[in-house]
């Protein structure tokens, strides 16, 4: 099948956002511009983030300050998935590791108290508060039997200087091997996470295309859940170089605006 005949057939993207959209506290050149032409070509859009730092809201806000035409509905987060979990449950407990604006998200649901074993341990992106009696807390509540639950599985991101730092995947796979236990993630790269995405879009896997610039979430995931990944040569995708990489993108594009293209 040629790739004329495929994105004949292509109805919908799910969209990375940091690193494909913008970078370094900047929007991509023309990206803007691709998300209305999509828009106008009535391909649907969801954005696909591991942001598990933020709200949605804020991630949305960011994203309308920059100057992109997107709306709540058009915006998917590890903090959504969860949400929608732990709503299975509520009478459940949880123990949260994460950042105070993310932790206002879950004020409705059940938290331990004192010497409360809870049912589930959450780790996320905690940097206002890296505390290490948080993580060995976290720890000691799975040995006395709390599921871990990981708000995402990267294991570092680029910051705005493009340095690479810390992410959430390292410390929820630190206290999983520690414990010898299996986390369920919800963030990328999740198959869960994309099957959720995908059904959201009401299109089938044949139907939809994963544009990222992370091999590991982003086409990794794609693979994972049967999906055609794309690859921008922004942000992490960068340093990508075909020779040595184990993970085979479906297709490398210099960035995101190049995607319209195939649309026209």
């Amino acid at each position: 099948m040629s790739n004329k005949e495929l994105f004949h057939k292509i109805k919908g993207l799910l969209i990375d956002i940091d690193g494909t959209l913008y970078f370094k506290g900047s929007p991509i050149p023309d990206a803007i511009k691709t998300v209305s032409k999509l828009k106008n070509a009535d391909i649907k859009l969801l954005f696909l983030t591991n942001t598990d730092s933020k709200t949605p809201k804020t991630v949305l806000k960011t994203l309308q300050q920059y100057g992109f035409n997107i709306k709540m509905d058009e915006i998917f987060t590890p903090i959504i998935a969860l949400r929608e979990f732990l709503s299975k449950y509520p009478e459940k407990k949880s123990y949260f590791v994460t950042t105070e604006e993310v932790l206002k998200e879950f004020e409705e649901f059940s938290q331990v108290r004192g010497s409360e074993i809870p049912e589930f341990v959450i780790i996320g992106d905690f940097h206002d508060n890296w505390d290490v009696k948080r993580l060995n807390a976290a720890f000691q509540y799975i040995l006395k039997g709390a599921k871990l639950l990981g708000t995402q599985g990267n294991k570092y991101y680029l910051d705005k200087k493009g340095e690479p730092v810390i992410d959430t995947g390292s410390f929820v796979q630190m206290i999983a091997n520690a414990a010898n236990v299996l986390p369920k993630i919800f963030g990328k790269p999740s198959k869960d996470y994309f099957l959720q995405a995908l059904n959201k879009l009401h299109l089938t896997p044949n139907e939809i295309l994963v544009v990222g610039d992370d091999l590991e979430s982003d086409i990794q995931g794609a693979i994972n859940s049967d999906l055609k990944g794309v690859l921008v040569k922004t942000g992490k995708g960068q340093f990508y170089d075909f020779k040595t990489s184990k993970i085979e993108p479906f297709m490398v594009i210099d960035s995101f605006s190049s995607i319209s293209s195939f649309f026209e």
